[in-house]
């Protein structure tokens, strides 16, 4: 089977990862990759990090996203990723899309394969997070889709919800966290040097992401940061926005007041072996990420997840929700510090989904059959 895996984050990417890498290694598979998206800014290294990795990039799809993050702008983007990505179908043929997640650029990918003809498996539908439109592409996407693999049985008893075939619904947890089991970790002196960020007694990872239904993120940021001066002994890893309307502004206030300190470093991405040591040797996550609910509680350290952006996702005891304002984010803070969180479990799965999605792809025996789909409907009563 030739399975077509697209990416259009590095957030994205490290989630699917896992699975690729056992596509890769599979002789009954054939695994073509396209990157577009994020991966294809200016200055951005990912696809170097791709390919480092062991993997081949056969396809790229640039989307113009550097001609901003306003809303005309990220239409027009997704408009040109639908043509780009159709014309990789035409050209590539493959038997199955392998996407993950909620993002406008995968949605535009997937649009293009409902329009011809590919069957898409989607890993992550049926999670929900309303305060972001993220919600409704994620759920727009499980419409789309033909296969769906979610990471607990609270998302799968939305999907099927939704109407779609419960036969083709596969409870297999998140492969993130068969990303966090696998990925070795740099020691604590180490990760510090490769950040350029001296420890201190307490080390905070932070990353803020427009929470797209909200009229102003820069006023949660700015209350993130007028938060974070009573913290000066506390030093301070921020990662880059995704690629989101109102990214680069929330970029561009961090980093000016990033620079000039001593306690504070700036970095638009980690990587995942970074990213997860950076979790091993930190006490916090700050901001409003999904790796927050998603990944840290594996490293059995609190976040603190500012907004609405995560709203209603299924979250560990480690994860403590608070207002985008300056006092709650305080308490919340001060809260997580305090904790024991040794005994966290993280509702995310135990370390195996790529194992479990490989096998439910490998038993397809017509893909194009999957592209016919009834509508189930619920019993009630």
């Amino acid at each position: 089977m030739k399975v077509l895996a697209v990416s259009g984050t590095r957030a994205d990417w490290g989630l699917l990862q896992p699975v690729l890498a056992l596509l890769r290694d599979d002789a009954r598979f054939t695994l073509e990759i396209l990157v577009t998206g994020q991966h294809l800014m200016a200055g951005s290294t990912s696809v170097a990090a791709i390919e480092a990795a062991g993997f081949t990039v056969r396809h790229c799809v640039d989307m113009g996203l550097a001609e901003g993050d306003g809303d005309a702008a990220l239409c027009a983007a997704a408009g040109r990723a639908v043509a780009g990505v159709g014309a990789v179908l035409a050209d590539s043929r493959p038997d199955m899309m392998l996407v993950l997640g909620d993002r406008y650029e995968i949605l535009s990918a997937v649009t293009a394969a409902l329009l011809s003809k590919v069957p898409v498996a989607h890993i992550a539908g049926g999670d929900v997070t309303e305060g972001a439109f993220d919600d409704s592409i994620r759920h727009a996407m499980t419409k789309m889709s033909a296969l769906h693999f979610t990471t607990t049985e609270e998302a799968a008893t939305r999907v099927r919800q939704m109407g779609e075939t419960p036969a083709r619904v596969f409870v297999t947890g998140s492969p993130g966290i068969d990303l966090v089991l696998a990925v070795p970790r740099m020691d604590r002196a180490a990760f510090f040097d490769s950040v350029g960020l001296e420890p201190q007694a307490r080390n905070f990872v932070i990353t803020l992401h427009p929470a797209t239904l909200s009229a102003d993120n820069a006023a949660m940021a700015r209350a993130m940061l007028d938060t974070l001066e009573a913290y000066p002994q506390a030093g301070l890893i921020f990662t880059g926005s995704n690629a989101d309307p109102g990214a680069a502004e929330l970029d561009e206030i961090i980093r000016a007041w990033v620079a000039g300190r001593d306690n504070a470093v700036f970095h638009a991405s980690l990587g995942s072996a970074r990213y997860f040591s950076a979790l091993a040797h930190c006490d916090l996550v700050l901001g409003n990420s999904s790796s927050g609910l998603y990944e840290a509680p594996s490293f059995a350290i609190p976040t603190v997840n500012i907004g609405d952006r995560q709203a209603r996702r299924v979250r560990a005891v480690s994860v403590i929700d608070c207002a985008p304002e300056a006092e709650a984010i305080h308490a919340a803070i001060d809260t997580a510090l305090a904790g024991d969180w040794s005994g966290t479990v993280n509702p995310y799965g135990d370390g195996q989904a790529a194992p479990r999605i490989v096998a439910h792809l490998a038993a397809v025996t017509d893909p194009a059959a999957l592209i016919r789909k009834s509508f189930e409907d619920v019993a009630h009563g």
